[in-house]
């Protein structure tokens, strides 16, 4: 149940450098789990270099964003790596933050400018409820008046608009709400999914399987055969690269075949059989070729990712699969 052609990553497209993943807030959302409970390593300038030269190599890339966890807790490192990648020629799309750091007007404008300063064009700010549980709405207002500010409207990315727009009207903006109070506030009927339709972007995978499956319709582990994932493994369109060097593809955090050190190694079914397995018959070939005895949740799952998170955490547990990293990921 495996394939027995060997392949390899395609080019890298675009994609992000995590510098951390650790973050102030630990979002009911997340996909990469990050939270301040996380260790407070940082990607190393050595590291950094290293990650942004294999980059650099890459022949069809358009571009990057650096993120965490939440970058802006090492700035220091975060001004490296944007130095870094100028000085290789990379560009650099934007900088997501979530604004906590955004205490006052004038150190907000200051930050913001020695971002420009080392060589950086723009930023992503987050809005959103999940957000809002950690971060009055007032600091994230102040972000994104002092970034349109210091890099104009072009270089400012709220995401999302519609949802900041909303929460602007309706919530208080001194301070945070829990993520009930706010769908309560803003007539957001969880059971029936709407939170989901409100953020559009969430991806069941990663913490939001974990906390934000009312209303999603699951069905039988079974129901997922024969759904296989090579697409979404082979898509470089939105890749990352965490604070060790694992590079992901396809939005699969927790899955990793290649690192900076090689980004397109060989990869067969002796050497990475969870990404063999998936990639030609998706998560429940993965269940029947390595994980006979797992035991799926009778309630069922809301997407074929669910399901392979699962089965990926009880493949974890046995020690075997290096591909399955890195620790962080798995023990949040």
């Amino acid at each position: 149940m495996s394939s027995t052609t060997p392949t390899t990553i395609p080019p890298l497209l675009s994609g992000g450098v995590m510098l951390t993943y650790r973050c102030t807030n630990e979002c009911k959302h997340c996909l990469y789990r990050c939270s301040p409970r996380q260790d407070k390593h940082f990607l190393s300038e050595s590291m950094i270099d290293a990650a942004l030269s294999a980059l650099a190599s890459e022949p069809s890339l358009h571009g990057i964003h650096l993120a965490g966890g939440e970058a802006t807790l090492h700035w220091k490192g975060l001004l490296h790596a944007i130095r870094s990648a100028r000085r290789l020629g990379i560009v650099v799309d934007y900088l997501e933050t979530n604004a906590s750091w955004c205490n006052d007007d004038r150190s907000t404008r200051e930050s913001f400018l020695r971002l420009r300063e080392a060589g950086l064009d723009g930023v992503l700010i987050s809005a959103s409820l999940f957000h809002n549980e950690f971060i009055p709405l007032a600091k994230t207002k102040r972000a994104v008046r002092a970034a349109r500010d210091v890099f104009g409207p072009r270089g400012v990315v709220v995401w999302t608009p519609e949802v900041l727009d909303r929460m602007e009207r309706e919530l208080d903006e001194n301070r945070v709400h829990s993520l009930d109070e706010s769908t309560r506030i803003l007539r957001i009927d969880s059971a029936r999914a709407e939170l989901w339709r409100f953020h559009g972007y969430l991806t069941p995978n990663g913490r939001a399987v974990e906390q934000l499956t009312e209303g999603l319709i699951r069905r039988p582990a079974e129901s997922y055969r024969n759904e296989p994932c090579r697409r979404t493994l082979e898509d470089t369109t939105h890749f990352h690269i965490d604070p060790f060097g694992n590079l992901f593809t396809g939005q699969c955090p927790g899955i990793s075949v290649a690192n900076i050190g090689n980004l397109h190694p060989t990869i067969d079914a002796d050497r990475f059989p969870v990404y063999c397995q998936l990639a030609e018959g998706g998560p429940v070939w993965l269940w029947r070729g390595l994980a006979p005895d797992f035991d799926p949740d009778p309630r069922g799952y809301v997407g074929k990712c669910h399901l392979c998170l699962d089965i990926r955490k009880h493949l974890r547990r046995t020690g075997r699969y290096e591909e399955l990293r890195p620790d962080e990921y798995y023990r949040d």
